[in-house]
């Protein structure tokens, strides 16, 4: 019998209207409003990440109270209400931001009488949340920017860094007199070369390069214009060989150029195309007397083919002995390994 009462007057007050405040508003008016105002909104926030529910019902607290804190972040603002700003002065005391506050402004006058129906309540709860979406959107949006920048940087850091590397190991792989490559970077470019002969079958020659009576122009004109004469030929190697090749000092006078794809036939039309140049090309030093000297120099060049499973030590030994037949021979000419 009471159940029967009880949803009878459950029944009676949805007929009549629920009283908010002082005006009585319809469950169907409410329900209308909900529909017609709040869930829109929440259609529409996957699109426009700005809407927000306009509730015409917003009292400001510092006109209810005639509140004198003008140094109040809610005093005199009319975009925002106080339970939306931290740090206002709710009570008589400093609050926190609205999450914080949420539960003490549900109970506040100001908030109720902004909120006559539930259509106004559940709009500010949406709003609430809107507000917190935001916040936490810039937020992210604030640290994805920071990591940004900091990626920025560390790829500009990286790239000066890369950078840096790559000057110092061609300082350490450079020979600093001829700028050529040094003797220890050989080894290295020499066996990835073999690797890459036998995996495509391809062929590889060795050249060496030896200038004759070398010792005779230090010993005549001083170690100064010795010098000079290495680092001229590092220039004429470097603006006659092909792009694919590599030169090396070797060590002293002696030079080594590794040339990939290429059979003994090609590395010989090279290697004379080298030979002329340089005899074409003296070199002017100034002497130990301080007088200009042109010296024309020769140099005798030796080429090995590389042939499946030689090393490395003895394809330059076949190279060394190809130079030393040909100085041998009369020098300033080219000999090719186990053939002239």
């Amino acid at each position: 019998m009471r159940r029967r009462e009880s949803r009878g007057r459950l029944a009676g007050i949805a007929q009549e209207g629920v009283m908010f405040g002082k005006q009585a508003v319809s469950s169907e008016t409410i329900c209308n409003r909900i529909r017609e105002e709040i869930i829109p909104i929440l259609y529409q926030v996957a699109r426009d990440d700005e809407i927000t529910f306009h509730n015409a019902h917003t009292v400001h607290c510092w006109e209810k109270n005639d509140c004198e804190k003008s140094d109040c972040v809610a005093h005199g603002n009319t975009d925002v209400p106080c339970w939306y700003r931290a740090g206002t002065y709710c009570c008589g005391t400093v609050q926190g931001d609205f999450v914080e506050k949420c539960g003490g402004c549900r109970q506040c006058d100001v908030f109720k009488e902004s909120c006559p129906t539930l259509c106004e309540e559940v709009g500010e709860a949406l709003n609430n949340l809107l507000f917190s979406l935001r916040e936490e959107k810039r937020t992210s949006r604030k640290h994805l920017e920071k990591i940004e920048y900091l990626n920025r940087e560390l790829l500009s850091a990286v790239e000066n860094l890369d950078s840096r590397n790559r000057e110092i190991l061609e300082l350490v792989i450079t020979d600093k007199l001829t700028g050529l490559y040094n003797r220890n970077y050989l080894t290295t470019v020499i066996d990835d070369e073999i690797i890459r002969s036998q995996r495509g079958d391809e062929p590889l020659t060795a050249m060496m390069i030896d200038l004759d009576d070398f010792k005779l122009v230090n010993d005549t004109y001083g170690h100064a214009c010795g010098d000079k004469i290495l680092s001229a030929l590092g220039g004429m190697l470097q603006k006659t060989l092909r792009k694919c090749d590599r030169a090396f000092r070797y060590g002293g006078e002696e030079f080594v150029v590794i040339l990939s794809g290429t059979d003994l036939t090609m590395a010989w039309i090279l290697a004379e195309r080298i030979r002329k140049t340089y005899e074409k090309e003296p070199v002017v030093v100034e002497t130990k007397d301080g007088l200009l000297k042109t010296i024309s120099q020769t140099m005798s060049i030796g080429l090995a083919a590389y042939r499946k499973g030689m090393t490395h030590g003895a394809l330059l030994e076949q190279a060394d002995a190809a130079v030393y037949r040909a100085k041998s021979e009369g020098k300033n000419k080219v000999n090719r390994f186990g053939i002239d």
